[in-house]
């Protein structure tokens, strides 16, 4: 891509200077704006070029510095070097001994040197703009300088009062490298407002606000939709205080504590948003802000995209790791899954209801080389025959009634490069059957209403609830299609045969439902947790969860012994299982007190508290007395 040429802005008020500029700047890639104005003279000038789209200024000493303080675009100065200096005082010096020399801002030192070297009188002279550098020309004339030493504006100046002037001298090796250098930084400064445009272009394609601001909390960035939601202009936001236009936001607080605040809710008008402050820190000091914000509606669409995708079985939610176990029965199960999982061949799950057969699925395909591809799982006993070869081969457009316009992709289209799992695959029609052990053989699908295969690459699992070899003896089920699912074979024991497993299980779950509901876990007697393990849970892990958050939900209103015999009696009551002798509760504060006639009534509730450290729903739990009536006997006992 040709590189157009860089624009400079030079001001130059010597007519020798302008000379050589012109002569060496053919030789670049650079379009010169020359103009002779120096100092303060230059300044309205130089703003106007800026305006104009120049990229670089350049001048001498004084009108460079000036020039600096009223630009945006950078400013080069010619080099006055030592050498040079000396060579212009020395050809001064021939004009005369007293020679002036005009001093930006401040004095020279070590000129001294340059006296004794050049046997003369050197006056310095401080000015700050023409007006003052005037006035120091024409003093210095009046007390008897002979000569003044500078560039044009001097120049000129002295030329108006009568007094000689020598150029000081700048060479063209000198004058070529700042023009090299104008246009390296002209260069610099293009790739890096290309560069600001494109960051520019990325925050404005994010959908979330963006604002950053400096250590004071003043904006320095603001991306569209941040504009948009604060009600305000590019150009109005720059430099203006983040407070200004939303008061209640935290930045002087992530400023000052350096520290991130995350998923705040707060409000900008009567918008409602979810923001994140973070600070920018460097060398351990913040040197700025950021602040994110979303519509509260975004994240609520985006929370329910994810949640549709989560129900719809599109993404295995469980890992073989979440298995709580301790029985070597489960495990052995747990490490056979782990090395299927490393084949891409049919497994066919065996286990009773509710004992996690579609969690071993969704663990044995995180743990595959499809496992960054979707899980789809249907039930096959849920849906009619009809329901069910469309949900799983997909149909066309107008192939019944009531059928999705454009058509839809089937359950094996959707879980392409990844896992189907069909549960419940016992219940599954005969001649939905003969459908399946196609789709297996020929590994494609044919939609209904179609006249298309479409080609699938799954790994199927399937499951079922009871042992098919009963299914096969009667005809139920096809043997061709058993042979074909049967390849791999998992058999999960049901809970009754892993009683180890029952007191692991309840205390997660406990503390599952006690955490959700943000309650102290219950804790379960030995001599209770005993009849459980000889309980023979029809219903297996599944219904082992729902007793435990019964279990919590029940104990966190009224924890007695009462309440656990009735949750035990109403379990056994709906599985049909023998009830065994009443569990018995803990012994009453009566009969305590009866036991140890030796003691007081005030000692061993002051022994129960300590035994349970001052936990009160726990000491009346042990005394087989209510938390009331243990309070009322503290407080009587005089009992803090």
């Amino acid at each position: 891509m040709k590189i157009k040429k860089v624009k400079i802005g030079i001001f130059a008020s010597s007519p020798s200077l302008m000379g050589r500029i012109q002569a060496l700047s053919p030789q670049r890639q650079v379009h010169i704006h020359l103009n002779t104005q120096g100092l303060d003279d230059a300044i309205p000038i130089a703003v106007e070029m800026e305006r104009e789209g120049i990229e670089v200024a350049v001048g001498r000493r004084g009108t460079a510095h000036l020039l600096r303080e009223n630009l945006r675009i950078p400013v080069l100065s010619f080099p006055h070097r030592s050498l040079d200096i000396l060579i212009s005082l020395k050809a001064a010096a021939q004009a005369g001994r007293r020679i002036l020399f005009p001093v930006f801002r401040q004095e020279m030192t070590g000129i001294g040197i340059l006296e004794e070297l050049l046997d003369i009188e050197l006056v310095q002279r401080i000015y700050r703009d023409t007006s003052s550098l005037e006035k120091a020309i024409t003093r210095a004339r009046r007390q008897g300088c002979d000569v003044v030493v500078g560039g044009g504006v001097t120049q000129q100046i002295a030329e108006a009062v009568g007094l000689k002037f020598v150029e000081i001298r700048t060479s063209d090796e000198d004058i070529a490298a700042t023009l090299d250098n104008a246009v390296s930084v002209a260069l610099a400064g293009r790739e890096q407002k290309a560069m600001a445009r494109r960051y520019r272009a990325i925050i404005d394609a994010a959908s979330d606000g963006i604002v950053a601001v400096d250590p004071g909390g003043r904006i320095t960035a603001a991306n569209a939709a941040a504009r948009k939601a604060l009600h305000i202009g590019e150009e109005e936001a720059l430099g203006q205080p983040l407070l200004k236009f939303f008061p209640e936001s935290p930045i002087p607080q992530v400023l000052m504590g350096k520290a991130p605040i995350h998923d705040r809710l707060g409000q900008i008008g009567k918008d409602r948003f979810i923001f994140n402050h973070l600070p920018i820190v460097l060398d351990g000091e913040a040197i700025g802000a950021v602040s994110t914000f979303r519509d509260i509606g975004n994240v609520m669409r985006s929370e329910n995209v994810v949640r549709r995708s989560l129900s719809a079985g599109l993404v295995a939610k469980y890992k073989l790791t979440q298995l709580v176990h301790v029985s070597p029965a489960m495990q052995e199960v747990v490490d056979l899954g782990r090395q299927y999982a490393r084949t891409d061949s049919t497994i066919l799950v065996i286990g009773e209801t509710g004992t996690g057969k579609e969690i071993f699925a969704q663990g044995i395909h995180d743990l595959s080389r499809r496992t960054r591809f979707p899980f789809v799982s249907i039930n096959c006993a849920a849906l009619p025959e009809q329901l069910l070869e469309s949900e799983l081969f997909g149909h066309e457009e107008g192939a019944f009634t009531g059928s999705k316009r454009g058509g839809k992709p089937g359950r094996f289209e959707l879980a392409h490069q990844g896992t189907i799992f069909l549960d419940e695959i016992d219940s599954t029609p005969e001649a939905m059957q003969t459908c399946l052990l196609r789709v297996l053989q020929e590994r494609e699908v044919m939609r209904v209403g179609g006249d298309r295969v479409i080609p699938v690459d799954v790994r199927v699992i399937a499951a079922a609830s009871r042992d098919l070899s009963t299914a096969l003896q009667e005809g139920k089920f096809r043997a061709d299609l058993f042979f074909r699912l049967n390849v791999l074979r998992i058999q999960i024991p049901p809970l009754r045969l892993r009683q180890e497993d029952i007191p692991v299980l309840l205390d997660f779950f406990i503390r599952m439902f006690s955490n959700r509901q943000q309650i102290e876990a219950v804790r379960i007697p030995p001599a209770y947790l005993s009849r459980l393990q000889q309980y023979p849970w029809p219903g297996n892990v599944r219904q082992l969860k729902n007793f435990a958050e019964r279990l919590v939900l029940n104990c966190s209103l009224k924890c007695s012994p009462d309440m656990l015999e009735i949750l035990y009696r109403e379990l056994i009551q709906f599985s049909g299982a023998p009830a065994p002798a009443a569990w018995q509760a803990p012994t009453s504060l009566r009969v305590h007190v009866r036991e140890k006639a030796l003691q007081s009534e005030k000692t061993i509730i002051q022994e129960a508290l300590e035994n349970t450290r001052y936990r009160l729903s726990r000491t009346a739990e042990e005394l087989g007395i209510s938390r009331t009536t243990l309070w009322r006997k503290m407080k009587a006992l005089g009992l803090d």
